[in-house]
């Protein structure tokens, strides 16, 4: 019994990861669930049986996606309370999961571009039943009252450092021609701290 559940989670993922690939590719319309059973290497009815139909199975990759992130801000916001520290987690984490699963990337803009009504309904799924936006508003709350940082509006600043940390991997191929970045591996390498130290630090000294 347990091998059979082994085998049925492995053939499952084995899906999603091709599933992804092909989604990025051709988006929801333009996806053929027999290149998803070919590329996964499973027989087609595997499919249906896990998912039950192209549209469930394109939601499960989002969710997937977005069980990744919630998993680890999680365990990142139960376990590290020094902020600057947790931002900098928070950073190399977006970074490197943007990183290996680029062919996400696609699907989320094209989930932007058209209303993005899966994509926000997951997002708000995790977010409110974790209390993620709670525990991270908190956490700039209290560094506000110890002193720690200056008077601001903390939800605005959570949003910034969010998108400080989406923008370059969503935006890679524009930005690498416009600015000549040539090593984009180093440059991506670089990036959470650049983040965390331009969101924390600012650049005006005062």
């Amino acid at each position: 019994m347990k091998r059979k559940i082994i085998e049925e989670i492995t053939s499952a993922q084995k899906i999603l990861e091709a599933a992804r690939k092909e989604f990025a590719r051709h988006g929801l319309d333009g996806a053929r669930v027999d290149r998803i059973a070919h590329k996964a290497k499973v027989n087609k009815a595997m499919i249906y049986y896990h998912f039950h139909s192209k549209d469930n199975l394109y939601q499960a990759v989002i969710d997937d996606h977005l069980s990744q992130i919630g998993s680890f801000i999680e365990h990142t916001i139960s376990e590290e309370p020094n902020i600057e520290k947790l931002l900098l987690q928070l950073a190399y984490f977006y970074n490197e999961i943007l990183t290996k699963r680029e062919d996400f990337v696609p699907i989320f803009l094209r989930e932007l571009a058209t209303g993005g009504e899966r994509m926000r309904m997951a997002f708000k799924k995790m977010i409110t039943e974790k209390g993620f936006h709670t525990k991270l508003k908190q956490l700039m709350d209290r560094g506000k009252e110890s002193g720690q940082f200056r008077e601001m509006d903390s939800l605005q600043a959570i949003i910034s450092f969010l998108g400080m940390n989406m923008y370059y991997p969503l935006t890679a191929s524009v930005i690498n021609t416009v600015w000549e970045i040539k090593d984009e591996k180093i440059f991506r390498e670089k990036r959470p701290t650049e983040v965390v130290n331009l969101f924390l630090y600012g650049l005006i000294k005062r």
